[in-house]
């Protein structure tokens, strides 16, 4: 049986997502149709103007999975205060918007999904549902890094939004550098294309596996940093 405080917390969530998708598609909508209009005044082809019309709907899943990323990723400190106010404990506010999570993204994968069809038809099952996991994957993922940057104030968050990626760009150069570095044995041992590594890689239970313990960090994270968060001034 859902509480009345876990139904506040998934109804807040999604009026708030459905009010900035609202406002997304709005601008979306308006500017390709002010776009289609200006150049139906400009060429006079009214088919070229039908064509731009045909392709509103396709352009929209991108933006939708852009606004369900930006909410789970910029809105956590904004939902963490709002339950404080109402007497919502953390542990309520957790489910509620993990529940919120996984059903705005299944809903919006949907959407995606159908819109996609003004363009092309559906290509398999497999492709759908492997959008869904990285939709999914996506949004759990803002909302770790979300309810970590809720811990930090303004000037904090500059410094790691900024310092986070610049350490993570300097990883992945170094990681390079060791490939390459590598050679003979040590290449042909480890990552040659017979090597135990690329055959592991290669199988798609590892692959699984690999996903499987990738989300449950993000979660117990994302719960570490949420039972921590706490009101600010700033």
């Amino acid at each position: 049986m859902i509480s009345h405080e876990l139904k506040l917390v998934t109804t807040n969530v999604f009026r708030r997502l459905g009010t900035t998708l609202g406002i997304i598609a709005a601008w979306i909508i308006g500017i390709m149709l002010i776009g289609a209009t200006f150049e139906l005044v400009i060429d006079h082809k009214f088919d070229s103007y039908l064509i731009s019309l045909q392709g509103i709907p396709g352009t929209l899943p991108a933006f939708f999975n852009i606004g369900l990323i930006a909410y789970f990723l910029i809105d956590s400190y904004s939902d963490f205060k709002w339950a404080i106010q109402n007497g919502i404990s953390r542990k309520t506010l957790w489910n509620g918007r993990l529940i919120a999570a996984i059903v705005a993204t299944v809903g919006i994968w949907i959407v995606d999904e159908l819109l996609t069809l003004f363009n092309h038809p559906i290509t398999s099952w497999a492709s759908m549902g492997v959008n869904l996991l990285l939709l999914l994957t996506a949004a759990l993922t803002a909302q770790m890094i979300g309810n970590g940057f809720g811990l930090l104030n303004r000037t904090w968050k500059w410094i790691v939004g900024i310092g986070l990626p610049v350490a993570f760009i300097l990883l992945l150069v170094g990681i390079a550098r060791v490939l390459v570095s590598l050679g003979g044995f040590q290449y042909n041992f480890w990552f040659g294309p017979d090597s135990p590594l690329v055959n592991m890689l290669n199988s798609e239970i590892t692959w699984w596996i690999f996903w499987g313990i990738y989300i449950v960090i993000v979660l117990l994270i994302s719960k570490f940093f949420s039972d921590r968060m706490q009101l600010r001034r700033d």
